[in-house]
């Protein structure tokens, strides 16, 4: 007798420190499962972050680059001298967008998994929300408004300038009175302007998220680590 409740309070005792034990062991396998799939999230974040970088410095350079093509184009008077290629080349960098938007799908998935806010640091959750949610978000703005402007273009175009009728890439025909009219107009001025303009506010704009997404780079990489 003594024996069977012997072996019962020891079955007892291992299914009363079985169950404890065993939430505890599905708890650590759950905690190291959340903080891998943060990381892998992470690494996701800090390559997005890294080919965004990229894009935006390729943006400034896109800039740099046309801006004085913009400044031959307004200066009417001198155009008119170049030679047919540079008249060409000169039209085309103005009639391009420069801009593009920015990735998001890895912070999107980020989110959308709820794993960013078990981040155990509530400055750099700040800091990434910041920098999609606002930051990028208004750089994005600006491009779109950069769309717009040269949709305005293209309108202009078809109402107030001639196409080459052999052109491939919407070259004008230099030729034509009606090209040399209405690029002298002050709507069409204006519009050129106006583009230079957004374009200086884009590139300002990205030389700071450049910086942004720099030191949250260094923040992802670091707190990563350390997990």
């Amino acid at each position: 007798m003594k024996n069977i409740l012997a072996k019962g309070g020891i079955e007892f005792l291992a299914v009363f420190l079985g169950i404890p034990l065993s939430l505890w062991v599905d708890d650590y396998r759950n905690k190291i499962n959340t903080k891998n799939e943060i990381k892998s999230l992470l690494d996701a974040l800090a390559l997005e972050l890294t080919e965004n970088k990229e894009t935006l410095d390729y943006i400034i350079k896109s800039i740099d680059y046309n801006i004085k093509f913009t400044d031959r184009l307004i200066e009417t008077d001198a155009l008119v001298n170049q030679s047919m290629s540079s008249k060409d080349s000169i039209w085309n960098a103005n009639i391009i967008p420069l801009s593009s938007k920015l990735s998001k799908s890895a912070y999107d998935n980020f989110v959308s998994s709820g794993l960013i806010y078990k981040i155990n640091d509530e400055k750099l959750i700040y800091e990434i929300q910041t920098i999609y949610e606002s930051n990028v978000d208004l750089f994005e703005w600006w491009v779109d408004y950069e769309t717009k402007f040269i949709e305005h273009i293209d309108k202009y175009i078809f109402k107030n300038l001639a196409l080459d009728k052999i052109g491939t890439n919407w070259e004008l025909d230099w030729q034509n009175e009606v090209t040399l009219k209405g690029i002298k107009t002050t709507e069409f001025q204006n519009i050129i302007i106006g583009n230079r303009a957004n374009r200086e506010i884009i590139k300002e704009i990205a030389g700071q998220l450049i910086i942004s997404k720099d030191n949250l780079l260094k923040g992802v990489k670091s707190y990563n680590s350390s997990i």
